[in-house]
């Protein structure tokens, strides 16, 4: 493990210019093991989706994604591996070839899935999260500075599984003998200073929670009809051009 510790760091101190790196070869065979030993539930089975154990309602997608995972030594890999993330189990799952892991998330510093075109960016959040067990998505994410010095906009997702009762009526009437999974989004502006305030996604929690930036979340606002996520996320982008 030492061995391979200090084969990832010289690799990340001579490739430090870049910001993203597909790995191949013996780097990316001494990654995929760095992976593979960094936790003991590795799955038996080749898992083709995610549909048999909740889908979309408990992970990102029913289906492997495009994305990549970012080490402590901001290393990233990419390209060859698919992903998907467990909003239940807070884990995140890798895909490289026939191998299926569930990835020790001490090791990762940030990923990001590829769904419908779209680039999802998940990082920590000393700030909201000290133990660093949950991965918050930056809706505003910046891949120049990875959000460093930056306002941040995060979404955190959790979910609460209900197990079924199979001798109940309604599920031997329906049929359906499938967990039930209730999530619960909550959102946050973490500032520069790290300081952070819970918001909903209105104007008015927003531009209290930004404090002296009011006046120009303000501005902001006079030029949308509706807020969400996506333009939420351009506030935040907004601010933070300056």
């Amino acid at each position: 493990m030492k061995k391979l510790l200090a084969t990832l760091l010289l690799f990340t101190f001579l490739n430090k210019s870049f910001a993203q790196v597909n790995l191949y070869g013996g780097v990316e065979d001494a990654y995929r093991q760095f992976m593979l030993q960094s936790h003991s539930q590795i799955n038996k089975q080749i898992l083709t989706d995610f549909l048999g154990v909740g889908g979309d309602k408990r992970f990102e997608s029913s289906q492997w994604l495009q994305g990549g995972a970012t080490n402590n030594f901001d290393v990233t890999i990419a390209g060859d591996y698919l992903f998907n993330y467990d909003f239940l189990g807070h884990e995140l799952h890798a895909k490289w070839k026939d191998t299926n892991i569930v990835v020790n998330t001490s090791y990762v510093k940030r990923f990001f899935l590829v769904k419908d075109g779209r680039t999802h960016s998940f990082v920590k959040s000393p700030a909201v999260d000290a133990g660093g067990k949950y991965f918050f998505e930056s809706l505003a994410f910046d891949e120049e500075t990875n959000d460093s010095a930056k306002i941040q906009l995060l979404k955190l997702r959790t979910i609460k599984q209900k197990k079924v009762d199979k001798n109940s009526y309604l599920a031997n009437y329906s049929g359906d003998y499938n967990d039930e999974y209730d999530n619960s989004i909550e959102y946050y502006v973490v500032m520069p200073d790290k300081t952070f305030t819970k918001v909903k996604l209105n104007k008015k929690s927003l531009t209290g929670a930004l404090g002296k930036y009011k006046d120009r979340s303000q501005t902001y606002f006079k030029q949308i009809d509706q807020v969400n996520e996506e333009t939420a996320g351009g506030l935040i982008r907004y601010l933070n051009a300056e």
